[in-house]
């Protein structure tokens, strides 16, 4: 059978091959991670979807492919005697061009100068005082809160740096939760995203996202606009109970007024958290 590469994300088009766990020849288990795949959404394990041997590695490591392209074949094992004869030889690396970058963060930045020339971007700054909060849990976690009660969105990314780079995991049902609730979440989607063990699910679907820009200490910041979602929310460092907040937004979904009226609305669903 013809294995694919599958589509990872709502926004995936291609990705990277980063390692095989399994040579041609090898016999694999349903279930049993067969590759690393690289995007600029999430790194992942696929896992063979039948019993079997793999009997060509279609795509090598370091090559990238689009959604829907033949990575390898897996036999039911009956003829194995000729698999590692066509397996590809190993390519010689080509010169990086990306001035040395990885190629999740050159993925990243082909993604964010297409949003910078596709999406016409809006920004609006307010200063909120939080120094009234009983905070239990992290203030990503109120703001996240605070944007979904705002926005009417149960589907919140947060950004989270990597070694690599950034990925946005999803936070589910962030209405109907509380901050400490969110705040478990985001701890454990942010553990996970750096050992590599998010899944396709982790990160599909956001329709707003928080990139907690304070957290490092800056002040402000105005974030590129994630493409395929209306706006990003960017809070800033906490200093004596106050902080810059930061809404960027695709001027298609919210007009200048909209979108000042959205983040007039985070500062008041924080004021009740």
């Amino acid at each position: 059978m013809d294995f694919q590469l599958p589509k990872l994300a709502d926004t995936l088009v291609e990705g990277t091959v980063a390692r095989w766990l399994k040579k041609p020849g090898e016999r694999v288990a349903r279930g049993e991670p067969l590759v690393e795949v690289e995007t600029d959404k999430v790194n992942s394990e696929l896992e063979s979807p039948v019993d079997g041997v793999v009997t060509e590695i279609v795509v090598a490591e370091g090559e990238t492919a689009a959604v829907g392209a033949v990575l390898a074949r897996i036999s039911d094992g009956a003829d194995t005697a000729s698999a590692t004869e066509v397996e590809k030889p190993a390519a010689e690396a080509p010169a990086s061009p990306g001035g040395g970058l990885s190629s999740v963060r050159r993925r990243i930045a082909e993604r964010m100068q297409e949003a910078r020339a596709t999406i016409p971007q809006g920004a609006c700054v307010r200063e909120f005082d939080l120094s009234g909060t009983d905070r239990q849990g992290s203030w990503t976690a109120y703001f996240v809160k605070a944007l979904a009660g705002a926005a009417g969105k149960d589907a919140i990314g947060v950004a989270v740096e990597v070694p690599d780079g950034v990925v946005v995991p999803v936070v589910r049902d962030a209405r109907r939760r509380t901050p400490a609730e969110i705040s478990e979440t985001i701890a454990d989607l942010a553990e996970r995203a750096r050992e590599n063990r998010l899944q396709p699910a982790d990160v599909g679907g956001g329709e707003l996202t928080v990139t907690n820009v304070g957290g490092g200490g800056a002040l402000m910041a105005f974030p590129i606009v994630n493409p395929g979602q209306p706006g990003i929310l960017a809070p800033g460092a906490v200093r004596d109970g106050r902080c810059f907040v930061t809404l960027c937004y695709d001027r298609r979904a919210y007009d200048d007024w909209a979108a000042d009226r959205l983040l007039a609305r985070v500062g008041e669903e924080l004021a009740t958290l």
